[in-house]
């Protein structure tokens, strides 16, 4: 679709040959931009399908421009979550300059490899010195001062690999390492690939797969780092309530990653007790309760950040990203679908106060959280889709993740489960708000 400031095109395939439906999503996403080239695309695909074909036809596609992404549990398009099939999204903008990096091998030094790789997306930004300059003249001129400093220029999207059982996501630790690099209130937002989540839960092994621009990473991180002048948002929430009295984790071992002890009680039992039930019920349908009620703590904003996981690990529940001693946790009811279903209301009430005024967004990007697809039904999952449908001009894409990364506006990054996650961009400039 195009406008004066922006050219989008979207493509979706359910071929089940993996060269025909990356070439099939890839080709429609292209054709959208009328012949103008990507500044970036992204590509997400889920099912049993050869990284290799896929990646061929991107290539084919693509040529030499960029594009990001990987396998998921599932990909959305429209309002629809499609567990085998590929999507595209390519974007063309004047007015949008990206610098794209990637890594392998991530989990071998998660702090250190995020910073640099985010600094090489950096460096690789290619700025029109005179249109670029003017905006930003434009945007001084026009705007109050408060506007620069409450959207920046700057924006992240970063694409980890999820939780694996040989190893850790490491999530945290990648944004820590690339809030350092940038600062810690350019906006960061993306999520974790992964694979069929039911995987993890029959304790299956599976490949996460990153794509950058032709490369194929097993252990991967995808950054796009991007200079605006187009207007953008981003926003992020669950529609969870706390439930039952305010706990702490009291001892943890494996790095934070397994929780022994809440409020000096082992968690199981401690677990059982805050939800009124007996601990052998809950010990018979443990995945069950912690994923229908998981844990939350404070974000020292006043939100509750939650935690996928609630695995048993011997006697203890292990979690695919890491816990604190000593840090305030709540079990969170998610069960009940009216509550969830607000997230897309409340993202959109965010974003409206953040840009001063409601606009429709040209295109939006979603991340959804793999458990919170399972967690839904499917009437509330296909109508939270449409809610958000509605507030774009154009089809919704994006995944479903095995984490969210991003914040609610002008708020540091955190490392989200059981969210829905939206990055807009408009057809307005940065200069018009």
């Amino acid at each position: 679709m195009k406008n004066d400031t922006i050219m989008t095109g979207i493509g979706c395939s359910k071929a089940k040959d993996a060269y025909k439906a990356g070439k099939e999503a890839a080709t429609a996403a292209l054709k959208g931009l009328g012949g103008k080239k990507p500044t970036i695309s992204f590509v997400f695909y889920a099912g049993p399908y050869d990284p290799k074909q896929l990646n061929k036809a991107f290539l084919e596609v693509y040529g030499k421009t960029e594009f990001v992404g990987g396998s998921t549990d599932a990909v959305i398009y429209k309002t629809d979550i499609i567990p085998y099939g590929v999507v595209a999204c390519s974007i063309h903008s004047e007015y949008l300059h990206v610098g794209v990096a990637s890594a392998d091998n991530v989990s071998r030094d998660p702090y250190g490899i995020a910073k640099k790789t985010v600094l090489e997306a950096v460096g690789k930004i290619s700025v029109d010195k005179y249109l670029d300059s003017y905006l930003q003249f434009a945007r001084m001129k026009k705007a109050q001062l408060a506007s620069l400093t409450r959207i920046p220029s700057f924006f992240t999207f970063l694409f980890t690999r999820g939780y694996q059982q040989s190893r850790m996501g490491n999530e945290d630790i990648i944004i820590q390492g690339t809030a350092d690099a940038i600062g810690h209130y350019i906006p960061i937002f993306g999520g974790s690939l992964g694979n069929d989540m039911d995987k993890v839960f029959r304790q299956e092994p599976y490949d996460i797969f990153t794509f950058h621009s032709g490369r194929i990473h097993t252990d991967g991180l995808a950054v796009v780092f991007a200079y605006s002048g187009l207007a953008y948002s981003n926003s992020i929430a669950h529609g969870g309530e706390t439930m039952g009295k305010l706990g702490y984790i009291s001892k943890v071992t494996g790095g934070g990653f397994v929780v022994q002890q809440v409020c000096d009680k082992p968690i199981k039992e401690w677990y059982a007790e805050t939800l009124g039930i007996p601990l052998k019920k809950f010990e018979k349908d443990i995945l069950f309760y912690t994923q229908k009620y998981p844990l939350g703590f404070p974000d020292g904003y006043g939100n509750i950040v939650m935690r996928a996981g609630g695995v048993p690990f011997k006697d203890d529940l292990s979690y695919i990203a890491p816990f604190k001693e000593n840090t305030p946790v709540w079990v969170m009811n998610i069960e009940r679908d009216k509550l969830i279903v607000k997230a897309p209301q409340q993202i959109k009430d965010d974003i409206d106060k953040h840009l001063g005024r409601e606009i429709v967004p040209f295109v939006s990007f979603v991340v959804s959280c793999s458990s919170r697809r399972r967690v839904l039904d499917p009437r509330s999952s296909k109508k939270e889709l449409q809610t958000i449908a509605k507030m774009s001009k154009l089809p919704l894409f994006g995944f479903c993740s095995f984490g969210e990364i991003g914040a609610r506006p002008a708020e540091t990054c955190h490392y989200n489960h059981l969210c829905t996650n939206i990055f807009n961009l408009y057809t307005e400039l940065l200069t018009d708000l």
